[in-house]
């Protein structure tokens, strides 16, 4: 599949804004938005302190700054690194280990932090303390016993998950970046209890750099911008880099047409601001983001066809949930997702339904689950949290603008 990813300013939102956005075939199927220059705090490993232990929660409040809190769940402790070697692995406050952020603020929610490091490539991502090789669910038997097969996983102190990616890479590049890797991890857990508190070990890439790492090298076909530093280090990158099937990089310099109105993204960014959200047929979906849950209405709106009610709430639901696979994607939407979809009569229409979504959301890299239908007809889905929303990715920038 041909993609193309493309890193343009957004001066409608705020003058230090980048839009990162991946077309598929010409169509939009993931859209975020950054701060020019701002460091990047996904992923980042810092040396902590226990300020606060919440038995009930079976949690701590770990400070990795001045007056900068982290949530961690006491669990991959068998994993962590700390400062002064530990007999067990109770923790308490006044301890000092590492911890890595996993997941960014949400809302009220401090952000994130778990004791076992993950350093992460395009191929493969090196678990501390661990010593198994894992697999993507994505990969085939065939693929993974392949991959299995070679020697270079052999008396590596670490463990090692092999992403989707890895089918397409030769031995070489995957030893090269498993010894990369493993430089980064061994550099962190040496210097670490020697470094002084709330210093940050290592720098996680940048989030668009993160997403671009998740496009199979074989379907990216180019990466256009318009923003120099992120040029610079796209070149770096690809020229050190052993893609098989390397993508076009270009620097887009038309000041008289700007690449954000080349590819339409400010209307493109004005409805995803939308609650509404229409359909083809004439029927329209709602998405409101609330503080427990996303919820999602569907309705037949201005439908006019000469099928059977059932067969028109069943086309309706059907390109409804075309559509809200889309939308989960590019408003960057997680946790609970709760889709009142027009209600069916035939099970077997609602069982059709729900494979059609199964099989729309495993085309997503984050990852999502369709569970259940409700009693009253409600169909539960989640969505793993990671990044902040595109609505609170907006509300950084207005507050900024301030």
């Amino acid at each position: 599949m041909n993609k193309k990813y493309v890193i343009a300013r957004m001066p409608g939102v705020h003058e230090n804004c980048l839009a990162a956005v991946c077309f598929e075939e010409q169509t939009p199927v993931d859209f975020s938005l950054f701060p020019r220059e701002a460091l990047p705090f996904l992923g980042n490993i810092y040396v902590g302190k226990v300020d606060k232990i919440l038995e009930n929660l079976q949690a701590a409040f770990v400070r990795i700054g001045p007056g900068q809190n982290v949530y961690l769940p006491l669990e991959h402790l068998d994993r962590a690194v700390f400062k002064t070697r530990k007999k067990d692995f109770l923790l308490k406050a006044g301890d000092e280990l590492l911890v890595q952020i996993e997941k960014e603020a949400v809302k009220s929610k401090l952000p994130r932090a778990s004791a076992g490091l993950k350093i992460p490539g395009r191929y493969m991502v090196l678990l501390a303390g661990e010593r198994e090789l894992c697999f993507s669910k994505r990969l085939n038997p065939e693929e993974k016993q392949r991959l299995r097969e070679l020697r270079i996983w052999k008396d590596r102190d670490c463990g090692v998950i092999l992403r989707t990616n890895a089918k397409e890479a030769s031995p070489r590049e995957l030893e090269e970046e498993l010894e990369r890797l493993y430089g980064i991890l061994c550099r962190v857990r040496s210097q670490g209890p020697a470094r002084n508190c709330f210093t940050c070990l290592w720098q996680a890439p940048s989030a668009w750099f993160r997403e671009l790492e998740r496009i199979p090298g074989g379907e990216l076909s180019e990466i256009v911008t318009d923003e120099p530093s992120v040029y610079e280090t796209l070149r770096m990158h690809l020229e050190g880099s052993s893609f098989s099937e390397p993508p076009g990089l270009r620097l887009y310099e038309d000041r008289l047409l700007p690449l954000y109105k080349l590819y339409s993204l400010e209307s493109l960014l004005d409805n995803l601001r939308r609650e509404r959200v229409w359909l083809k047929s004439g029927g329209f979906l709602v998405v409101q983001q609330t503080e427990a849950f996303v919820s999602v209405d569907v309705n037949s709106g201005r439908y006019q066809g000469k099928k059977t009610p059932e067969e028109s709430f069943q086309l309706i639901n059907l390109e409804a949930a075309a559509e809200l696979a889309s939308q989960i994607r590019l408003r960057q939407l997680s946790g609970i997702i709760l889709v009142d979809f027009i209600n069916m009569k035939e099970e077997h229409n609602k069982k059709e339904l729900m494979e059609t979504l199964e099989r729309l959301v495993e085309k997503d890299p984050v990852k999502t689950r369709v569970i259940d239908m409700t009693p009253l007809n409600i169909l539960e889905m989640t969505r793993e949290k990671g990044r902040k929303s595109l609505e609170e990715q907006l509300a950084v920038f207005a507050e900024s603008g301030k």
